[in-house]
């Protein structure tokens, strides 16, 4: 008896490990990512995505290195300020109005940035940690574009925490135009 319960104790954490491989992730809706992506504990997406926080944010936009900024938001929040160099390309979830990002506009994108697919470092970032047009992105780039876990990160902080520790930190705020765009300036 205790033999058999051992057995399906194993079992059911075998479904469960099964069942939490990145086998099964997938795209979520506005506000549904899962809190355990959310935690600031959480530096990998189970599909191997890094994420960043504002402190890695800012410690490469200092450092200047070749990183793709895509911004997911509509251009109405874009119009108000991003990243400095961020391309716009609106995303939301596979299928939906006003998606702009495709795979060919992203490839297009990397291309044009003088990197390739294979090499590429793509950030992508939105308003925050629970808007999933950034986290969504960064799981289609991976599971359906083709691009390498490894050098895809979502930035889960977003925009508004980057504006926010310029805004705050005297020594961002000197040197902004490092880190945020024209538009974004102008509201410091």
């Amino acid at each position: 008896m205790l033999r058999k319960r051992f057995s399906l104790i194993i079992v059911a954490l075998s479904v469960f490990a099964f069942l939490s491989t990145p086998l099964f992730a997938a795209e979520v809706n506005k506000g549904a990512i899962p809190a355990d992506h959310i935690a600031k504990s959480c530096k990998v997406l189970p599909w191997g995505v890094k994420v960043w926080d504002v402190q890695e944010a800012v410690s490469h936009l200092k450092a200047k290195e070749s990183v793709l900024w895509i911004d997911t938001r509509p251009k109405s929040f874009f119009k108000k300020g991003t990243v400095r160099g961020a391309l716009l390309m609106p995303y939301n979830k596979s299928g939906a109005a006003g998606n702009e990002m495709t795979a060919d506009k992203l490839e297009a994108a990397v291309k044009a940035a003088g990197m390739s697919k294979e090499m590429a470092k793509v950030v992508f970032f939105c308003q925050g940690p629970k808007c999933h047009r950034s986290y969504n992105a960064a799981y289609i780039a991976v599971s359906q574009w083709g691009y390498k876990a490894e050098n895809i990160v979502w930035y889960r902080g977003g925009y508004p925490s980057l504006f926010k520790e310029v805004k705050k930190n005297s020594k961002l705020k000197r040197k902004a135009k490092r880190y945020i765009s024209d538009e974004g300036i102008a509201q410091l």
